[in-house]
Parts: C-alpha cells; structure tokens; sequence
C-alpha cells in the first residue's frame, strides 16, 4: 500500500511539474510576443499591432480577449490568448 501511495506521489508531482513550467513557458512566450507586437511601447497590444502579427484575428475575437474591455492586451491577456490558440507569435 505504501509503495502505491509513493508511486502516486511522485507521478503527481511531476505531473504538477510539468504543468507548472508549461504555464510558466506560456507566459514567457506571451511577454516575448508583447515585446514584440508592440509597436508604439505603451504595454498594450492593440487590434491594429494584433492583426499585423495575426492577419486572420478577427476584432470580435480580439474584443473577446480584451477581457478588461481597455481597448489593448495586456501581459495576462496575451498569455490567456497564447493559451487558447487564439494568438500566434509576432515573430
């Protein structure tokens, strides 16, 4: 029974590794797209820096990820877009 519950342990913790540094890559990766999308250097991505990296971005998608309704994304917004797939890389 121990030897169970040990097994289960470790599968668990490397399991909540790796889902830990895939969130962790996934945010880097929406910073680098900031960086990189970010035409004018104001922190926020606009529809207009969007769509030059994501030509088939539509603006009710982008509306949609603009989750505080601002206008732009922001970091967290870029990374839950990255996350959905709804947002390609700028580069």
């Amino acid at each position: 029974m121990r030897f169970t519950t040990t097994l289960r342990a470790a599968r668990d913790g490397v399991f909540g590794i790796f889902i830990g540094s895939a969130l962790v890559l996934t945010a880097a990766l929406a910073a680098q797209d900031m960086m990189m999308m970010d035409a004018d250097g104001d922190g926020l991505i606009s529809y207009a820096e969007a769509v030059t990296a994501n030509p088939d971005l539509s603006e009710a998608k982008f509306q949609a990820l603009d989750t505080d309704a601002n206008g732009g994304l922001d970091a967290a917004e870029m990374t839950l877009a990255r996350e959905a797939g709804m947002m390609m890389s700028g580069g």
